[in-house]
């Protein structure tokens, strides 16, 4: 065994102190800071009591066709009568609706009298009730 040094064990010995050098630099350099995490979309609320009548025949969820009526998954700044795979009525596919909770909240009281000649079988309900219902669908996103 021979103690000294070759041209190989300088190169490594070398190649060793460099990189234990610019570890150790990088070490020192001010690190910016970390990004927050993408913000993931809020989830949805809980669907109040009184949404059951309408899972009769409307689906909530991402990606899920039509029922018997039309998927209500983003139905928040949709306009009336727009999903493709629905075959809405002549009045909803007219009217001019953008949906929103007050105008949602105004359908969900009197169908009827928000889209005259729509095809939802359904008489309505109360404010309140409306309102938490509109409330729901618009955190459907």
């Amino acid at each position: 065994m021979s103690l000294v040094p070759t041209s190989r064990s300088l190169l490594l010995i070398a190649g060793g102190l460099f990189a234990a050098v610019a570890a150790t630099a990088a070490l020192a350099q001010p690190q910016s800071p970390a990004q927050p995490p993408a913000a993931a979309p809020a989830p949805a609320a809980q669907p109040p009591g009184e949404f059951g009548v309408c899972t009769a025949c409307h689906e909530t969820k991402a990606g899920a066709g039509p029922s018997l009526g039309p998927n209500l998954f983003g139905v928040g700044g949709r306009k009336a009568g727009s999903v493709a795979d629905y075959d809405y009525s002549p009045a909803m596919k007219a009217s001019t609706i953008v949906w929103n909770a007050d105008t949602l909240a105004a359908f969900v009281v009197d169908p009827n009298k928000a889209v005259a000649g729509n095809k939802m079988d359904y008489s309505g309900t109360d404010a309140a009730t409306a309102k938490s219902i509109a409330d729901y669908l618009m955190s459907l996103k």
